[in-house]
């Protein structure tokens, strides 16, 4: 029996449990008693590092609702990195601190190991650092320490594969150099030794003896070439002679070899130096970056479970919504096999409901042998203590956790044998801790509550020990088989009775809770089914009597509606969950079209100040031109020419905005995207619209219009542009066309189409821009309006509209 008593007490993990009986530790400590070590052991096994690993083993409950809060929004935020951004920079992180705390020089490679640390732990606080959207870890990564100028140093020594840097210093590089030229030079003599003592040499190789140049002489030619024997070959056909030739300029190689070796020496203490001095900074960045790689290896297992971010109070509330116990998912089945070596479970996770409260603070789990009581019981406790120590939570959202200062649980069989207790008393000793700690802000977790003795008396015991705690004011969830004790509930508002289902079809539990009826052991049922004699099941129903037959039927009756009740309040929920996924999806997606949508804005506004500013160097430019003309060239222009001119560029930054973008609006010129036609729009109605093209009215959807660009340049920031004193639309650019410069031919026909195209979008004046000039062109446009059958009648232009260096047509209706 485990007697579990947990002391919330935060960071400190050797402070975390106190779980004393008698002077002795029990056989488990109340945090295992609910497989919350497994747990941490599946996470832990997506840390990359061993700092991660240690993290997560460190984690327990916190004591505060500011603390467990914060920790969950570390959480939270860290999912939403995961599942955006992907697996942080963490290659190379490494418990610093045994090559740190001892007394003596880091050799290069420890040293390198060291700097590939630092080189983790700054990834990771530039990673946070840069950005605004993840403010929790980007706290946590302000931790580290900025340690950018020693990395700068130390990467001077390190090539990128952790080897020393051909000039890592003056020095280094300067012996290197003379070791190399000493190597040639002693290759050229041993190869000139070869060329002339060929018939010698057994075949023309250079060879290294004991960190000396040796070539291979044929053993019956040993005497031919004078020199220092080093060793002779495995067959005996040769032995490896230094040439006298040679002895000197290997002298100065390996003198060279040891300068070089002193070099490397005092870079290695001085690079050693460089990383000790920096040791308390190092370690302090190493230990925050494993604890972000801890947390990283919570989103990781988070994202494989499916989790949510509960909330917590002080209320002493607890709701637990479709709650799943971790360790049962199939999901992490394979992890399961790997870090504890079970086979595969078939069972399937049954998510479960729990709510209590200051008003119902008891629930009492009732229901068949092997049908899932006890694994409620442990899911309950076990995700209390995974939200209090900031790790993921398989439940759905509306999860609400308690602040508790304690757990104490009672699992299991733990006789005592060194004691000689027997199994009962060893339960009362326990119970006895429980009851002399409980607090009104405890949660109480008793499993088999009043088993193990005479059932009278145990139901007795049991009652009282559950008055005991509700008059504390504890949360409670106790599991039991004995009949009274879920009579008990009905007859006290605090507590709620729930019952494990049963399918009688198919003999089999479901491991389903229904809260508000109690179950059935079903002890008669079962032992049936495992194949009792059917003499022995007779006389046990038999014993039992038709008033117990007969009130087993209807609590079964009752059973089943309950469970096709919830069956439906499932389903519901499952539709409403799913509404409110796809609504979160939508929702998501409209905010990043209403993000690309401002991208966009900000670009086309970028460009149109592009343009403006293209256009106010346009304006001075031939504001100097006009300057330098003299007189007579003056008279020949007019306000329309010039800003006709000047307006071309504006019109080319409205067609840059895509027709998605431009608004229509009540009195606008617009396109009809599929019919191709150009009217005025009448009226705007939700998605509708009214649109007039030569004097005939319909009705379109909003969306296929597109308001012509010169409609959305005659826009200033206030509204339409203001209309010009005139005739009936020819306030816009489309109902004016200019000729100046044009041949009389090309311009007439350019008339005749300009015209056609005015009639067909309604417009019922116009104005045609042709220049004072010889006259010529005038004559020639007039003429043609006298004789042409779409214009009623014409006249110059007033003072406002170009002189009589444009003519105004009205059009036929």
């Amino acid at each position: 029996m485990i007697d579990s008593d947990t002391t919330i007490h935060g960071k400190d993990s050797r402070k975390r449990e106190s779980f004393f009986f008698d002077g002795q530790m029990t056989s488990q400590s109340p945090l295992q008693s609910i497989e919350f070590d497994r747990v941490l052991a599946l996470i832990a096994m997506e840390a990359k590092s061993s700092l991660g690993k240690a993290a997560i083993a460190r984690r327990a409950p916190l004591r505060t609702l500011a603390e467990c809060e914060q920790a969950q929004a570390r959480l939270a935020e860290m999912i939403r990195f995961y599942q955006t951004e992907g697996l942080l920079p963490l290659a190379g992180l490494i418990d610093a601190g045994p090559l740190l705390s001892r007394d003596t020089v880091l050799e290069l490679e420890e040293s390198w190991q060291t700097v590939r640390a630092i080189q983790a732990t700054q990834s990771i606080r530039e990673t946070f650092l840069r950005t605004e959207v993840f403010p929790h870890l980007t706290a946590l990564a302000s931790l580290i320490p900025d340690l950018g100028g020693l990395l700068s140093k130390l990467n001077k020594y390190f090539t990128r594969d952790g080897k020393l840097r051909e000039d890592a210093s003056a020095e280094l590089r300067a012996i290197r150099q003379r070791v190399q030229q000493k190597r040639n030079a002693i290759q050229r003599v041993l190869q000139d030794v070869m060329n002339r003592n060929a018939e010698a040499v057994q075949e023309p190789l250079i060879v290294m003896r004991g960190d000396r140049y040796c070539i291979p002489v044929r053993s019956d030619r040993r005497n031919a070439i004078a020199g220092i024997l080093h060793e002779r070959s495995g067959s005996g056909a040769s032995f490896f002679i230094e040439p006298m030739q040679a002895i000197e300029a290997n002298n100065d190689l390996a003198a060279l070899i040891m300068d070089e070796r002193e070099e490397i020496a005092r870079i290695t203490r001085y690079v050693s130096q460089l990383v000790i001095d920096a040791a308390d900074s190092i370690l302090a960045a190493t230990r925050t970056a494993g604890e972000i790689d801890a947390l990283q290896a919570c989103a990781v297992f988070a994202d494989d479970v499916g989790v949510c971010r509960p909330s917590f109070n002080n209320d002493h509330a607890l709701h637990l919504i479709a709650a799943r116990h971790p360790l049962l998912d199939e999901r992490v089945a394979a992890a399961r096999a790997e870090a504890f070596g079970e086979e595969p479970s078939s069972q399937r996770v049954v998510p479960i409901t729990v709510k209590l409260d200051r008003q119902t603070t008891a629930l009492i789990i009732s229901g068949p042998n092997a049908g899932g009581k006890t694994v409620a019981l442990k899911t309950a406790g076990l995700l209390v203590a995974l939200a209090m120590s900031g790790l993921p939570v398989p439940a759905a959202d509306g999860t609400n956790i308690p602040i508790v200062d304690a757990l104490h649980i009672l699992i299991g069989d733990d006789q005592s044998v060194l004691e000689h207790l027997s199994t009962f008393s060893a339960y009362l000793l326990r119970l006895k801790r429980v009851l002399s700690r409980a607090t009104e802000r405890s949660l109480v977790l008793l499993d088999e509550l009043g088993s193990g003795t005479d059932p009278e008396e145990g139901a007795a015991l049991a009652a009282a020990v559950v008055e005991e705690l509700l008059a504390r004011g504890a949360l409670l969830i106790v599991t039991t088989h004995l009949s009274s004790l879920k009579t008990f509930a009905v007859n006290d508002s605090r507590i709620v009775n729930a019952s494990m289902e049963f399918d009688s079809a198919t003999g089999q539990p479901t491991y389903r809770m229904i809260t508000g009826i109690p179950g059935r052991s079903r002890a008669i049922d079962i032992a049936q089914m495992i194949g009792l004699p059917s003499s022995v099941i007779a006389r046990a129903r038999e014993r039992l009597g038709d008033r117990y037959g007969t009130s087993d039927a209807l609590l079964a009756q009752l059973q089943k509606k309950m469970s096709e009740l919830v069956a439906e309040s499932e389903a519901v929920e499952g539709l409403r969950r799913d509404l409110e996924t796809e609504r979160s999806a939508t929702a998501a997606k409209q905010q990043k079209l209403d993000q690309e949508r401002a991208r966009l804005g900000a670009s086309y506004r970028d460009e149109l100040e592009r343009l403006r500013d293209d256009i106010s160097r346009q304006l001075a430019a031939e504001i100097r031109n006009l300057r330098d003309l003299d007189r007579a060239e003056r008279a020949n222009l007019n306000a329309a020419q010039v800003i006709s001119a000047l307006t071309r560029p504006v019109e080319k930054a409205i067609e840059f905005i895509p027709a998605e973008q431009r608004e229509v609006r009540a009195g606008d010129r617009a396109e009809h995207r599929k019919f191709k036609v150009n009217g005025e729009v009448v009226s705007v109605a939700g998605r509708k619209a009214v649109l007039s093209v030569g004097g005939k009215k319909m009705t379109v959807d909003l969306k296929d219009l597109v308001p012509s660009a010169s409609q959305v340049a005659g826009r200033g920031s206030g509204g339409r542009r203001r209309a010009t004193p005139g005739p009936p639309s020819t306030d816009s650019p489309q109902a004016e066309l200019n000729l100046i410069g044009q041949r009389v031919d090309d311009a007439l026909e350019e008339s005749d189409k300009f015209l056609d195209r005015a009639l067909l979008e309604g417009k019922q004046a116009v104005r045609i821009i042709h220049g004072f000039g010889t006259g010529a062109l005038r004559k020639a446009v007039r003429d043609h309006l006298r004789k042409h059958p779409a214009v009623k009648s014409w006249r110059p232009g007033g003072e406002n509209e170009g002189g009589d260096g444009a003519t105004i047509a009205v059009l036929e209706e």
